[in-house]
């Protein structure tokens, strides 16, 4: 049933996808009525009294496909921004020109983004995994250790670990807390004296805020919370539905 569910939203969207197109194309022929209008009254302001006013059809044709084609340059580029607009300088696996960025936010406090990790995260990069920039962001609001956890992890990105800490977090979910991330940094080597001076100054605590905000302002109303090249996908949904979405990806892309 939460396929169909599923299924039935990436129809919806592409559906909305569709309106939004079509009102680009209103928007664009208002644009060449806007030029063409302008160009008129800028020849009558500028013709002899006497003189009529006129394009011919070479240059209406002209007008018009000058327009378009920056429509078009403009869209394109925008397509391609969008895939990375929830990209900032957090920690990621994969290549960063891969054609699937994957953008998850989570709290390491999270029981459902545990479960995510526990039976999507790994098999999805296993089967997926050259083909995706796997993104992790912050949305820290479940408990008042949500944020401390998330700085902590920023600490060991400081000292390139990131992603062991990712996982010892959320294998260790229950145990979260100062004394565990000091074990944590001790199990992996980590600079004793720079990882502590991080925490306690809270190197990290800024920017586990501006996820969430940018969380919050892209529609991320709890955790977890995805964006596949920009699409949006709420909760842990099961690993068909991801695998689903990014087939989809390849196939737009022409990768089998």
């Amino acid at each position: 049933m939460r396929e169909d569910n599923a299924t039935d939203q990436a129809e919806k969207r592409d559906s909305a996808r569709g309106i939004s197109r079509g009102g680009l194309n209103y928007l664009a022929i208002a644009v060449v009525c806007c030029v063409i209008g302008i160009l008129i009254g800028k020849a009558a302001f500028e013709a002899p009294a006497e003189q009529a006013v006129m394009l011919d059809e070479a240059q209406l044709r002209a007008i018009i496909q000058s327009v378009l084609d920056e429509l078009a340059s403009g869209a394109a580029s925008a397509e391609g921004s969008d895939r990375f607009a929830l990209v900032d300088d957090d920690p990621y696996l994969g290549d960063e020109n891969a054609p699937i960025v994957i953008v998850e936010f989570s709290d390491f406090f999270c029981t459902f983004c545990k479960r995510h990790f526990d039976q999507t995260f790994k098999p999805l990069l296993e089967n997926y995994g050259q083909y995706i920039r796997y993104v992790y962001r912050d949305f820290a609001r479940l408990t008042a250790e949500s944020t401390p956890a998330a700085a902590a992890a920023g600490c060991a990105f400081a000292q390139g670990k990131f992603w062991e800490f990712h996982g010892a977090f959320f294998e260790n979910q229950s145990e979260l807390g100062y004394d565990f991330y000091l074990q944590t940094a001790e199990d992996f080597e980590l600079d004793i004296e720079e990882y502590t001076a991080c925490l306690d100054e809270g190197r990290y605590i800024d920017e586990v805020e501006i996820d969430g905000f940018d969380g919050q302002i892209s529609g991320v109303s709890g955790t977890p919370g995805f964006f596949i090249n920009g699409q949006i996908l709420s909760g842990a949904q099961p690993y068909s539905i991801f695998e689903r979405m990014i087939q989809r990806e390849l196939d737009k892309a022409g990768i089998d």
